[in-house]
């Protein structure tokens, strides 16, 4: 065979003889010499330091494979066919938007720095931020909106990475909004014994000047709905849930839960876990509204149990005043998830509220707390939080 000239045709010439030779190599070996050979044989350029893992290789394995392929000649004064490809350890920063689409912050940066930029700015916080690797630009670029452009900044700075002016012009716009951000944040408040929405568009003034009932406990709620969150110092339940940025909170007694849903117009939507005692959780929830003088004819039970199984519930629901016409009844009351008839029928849903512990497993009651404005978990023993949601407690 003609002697091979070049180094990269001498190590795939090699690894092929030695596989059919059957002569093997040390398990870290063989790892890197495949990666190395398919590397070649699809004509990816190598960098200098595979280069040297490769002869480091060649040497190594010069007198196991003189018998079937003797390439000494060549190792001493290797000759390459491809110049080795310059890896790039550049490290910039700049912010980028192309036409109508969103800003992004885009990096540039060597691999090595990747474990670290993913456990400080990808992986910091509860939230999945968007982002993604751009193979054409070999950049990484991450939703303006998803991150602390002020975090990204010092990441960069400790990497003595290069700010791009765009970077710096966002930033600064960034931070003057943040100051003067009562100009735009949506928020409301109560003068004249009257809520009002601040920073407001004319649809949003136009909608609740439609909606709202010249009561400040329901106009505190319809505002917190539309997204304007009450700015002053919460004084009662009411004003604190109006004042909280998060849709999902917790009351430690029914007599609360009781006393706060009565505040208010609309219906209220129960749902009772599946795990727990229908029949007993009833019971209570009777005795409370007795105690607290309401009316039971304002409760209805939505469901019922198996007659075969649990015939107890169905009468006892029936001799309690808590069956009926739904259309009259201010509190609705399910067992795990809604009925369907509840989202065809024109029904104004205040307050979602549930005994449960955990976050429900049936996919219409999660899309159902995750979308309402007030979600309210009842009972002595706080839930178990999603990730990434934060639960109020009343």
């Amino acid at each position: 065979m003609k002697n091979l000239i070049y180094i990269e045709d001498i190590f795939s010439h090699l690894f092929e003889q030695m596989r059919s030779h059957g002569v093997g190599m040390q398990p870290h070996d063989r790892s890197a010499a495949v990666s190395f050979y398919n590397s070649i044989t699809t004509g990816k350029d190598l960098t200098q330091n595979q280069g040297n893992y490769i002869l480091k290789l060649l040497k190594k394995y010069v007198n196991v494979s003189k018998p079937f392929f003797d390439y000494s000649y060549a190792i001493e004064t290797p000759q390459w066919k491809k110049p080795f490809r310059v890896i790039d350890k550049s490290k910039k920063v700049w912010v980028e938007q192309k036409s109508q689409n969103f800003p992004y912050i885009c990096l540039k940066f060597p691999f090595q720095l990747k474990d670290e930029f993913d456990r400080e700015i990808l992986e910091s916080g509860p939230y999945k931020k968007k982002n993604f690797w751009d193979a054409e630009s070999k950049t990484r670029k991450l939703l303006l909106y998803d991150f602390n452009i002020v975090e990204v900044y010092e990441f960069c700075k400790k990497q003595d990475f290069e700010i791009d002016h765009t970077f710096i012009e966002c930033m600064d716009r960034i931070e003057e909004i943040w100051q003067t951000q009562d100009q735009y944040k949506k928020t409301s408040d109560i003068n004249n014994d009257r809520v009002i929405l601040n920073n407001a568009d004319e649809d949003s003034l136009q909608y609740f000047s439609k909606y709202h009932l010249n009561n400040l406990d329901d106009d505190l709620m319809l505002a917190k709905s539309m997204g304007y969150i009450y700015q002053s110092t919460p004084k009662n339940y009411i004003e604190k849930i109006a004042s909280s940025t998060t849709n999902t909170f917790h009351v430690g007694s029914v007599k609360d839960f009781l006393n706060i849903c009565y505040k208010l117009n609309g219906k209220i939507v129960l749902m009772l876990d599946r795990a727990s005692d229908p029949l007993i959780w009833m019971k209570e929830l009777a005795l409370h509204i007795d105690n607290e003088g309401y009316d039971r004819n304002d409760f209805r039970v939505c469901f019922r149990s198996n007659n075969k199984d649990d015939p107890e519930f169905n009468k006892w629901v029936s001799e309690n005043q808590f069956g009926g016409k739904i259309a009259t009844a201010k509190f609705l009351i399910f067992r795990h998830k809604p009925a369907k008839w509840l989202f065809k029928d024109e029904n104004d849903v205040i307050i979602i509220a549930t005994n449960s512990l955990y976050p429900s497993t049936s996919t219409m009651t999660r899309h159902l707390i995750n979308g309402h404005p007030c979600v309210m978990y009842v009972g002595d023993i706080k839930p178990v939080k999603d990730k990434e949601k934060e639960i109020v407690h009343l």
